[in-house]
């Protein structure tokens, strides 16, 4: 078996990534979560880069960018959304802006400090209506045993940043560490 693994293309809120007024998405599906224009055409370029493969399945998040990144790329295929492919859920904290939840004494008790955790704390660390890692690691786990990995099929998977960075090491059966932490994961590449 096969995996073609794809972010979802540049959103409104990805935009805001280096500016002051970067919000915190993660499985929020709101306006400022959708497809901007980079992101648009970013996914038609991955339709292109794709042209030539033969993809026997594709699944997608069912959230609204990742379904409109589906959508662009593979226009001819029976796309399977499932809630299992969903952005790690951040809870109570989406939708705010960096400053305002960065601003709270307790803020390194929920969310991840990668130079400063460890791994574990890494892992398990979550706001409390919001999930960790782990919780996502499991998510991938569930995903996968609907397959056969030794099927001769080639999946494609459309989905985020934070699942695929977990999926990554779940199906390569490594265990966590800082590089997963640490991993880039370019909106609308083919991987």
């Amino acid at each position: 078996m096969r995996f073609i693994l794809i972010r979802h293309g540049e959103t409104y809120a990805n935009a805001l990534y280096n500016t002051d007024k970067r919000i915190l998405i993660g499985a929020l599906d709101q306006p400022v979560s959708q497809l901007n224009d980079v992101g648009i055409q970013q996914a038609k370029e991955t339709k292109v880069l794709l042209k030539n493969y033969i993809i026997d399945e594709v699944y997608s998040s069912d959230l609204g960018r990742t379904k409109q990144t589906a959508s662009i790329v593979f226009p001819n295929k029976n796309i399977q959304y499932t809630s299992l492919l969903r952005e790690r859920s951040l809870g109570s904290d989406e939708g705010k802006t960096v400053q305002e939840v960065f601003s709270r004494d307790d803020v390194w008790k929920y969310h991840v400090n990668t130079e400063e955790d460890s791994i574990e704390d890494c892992l398990n660390k979550k706001v409390i209506d919001g999930e960790s890692y782990i919780n996502v690691m499991n998510r991938c786990k569930k995903f996968l045993s609907q397959f056969d990995i030794n099927d001769n099929k080639t999946i494609a998977v459309v989905s985020h940043f934070h699942f695929l960075r977990c999926f990554i090491y779940v199906l390569l059966t490594r265990e966590p560490d800082r590089e997963m932490m640490r991993m880039l994961i370019p909106n609308a590449y083919p991987m």
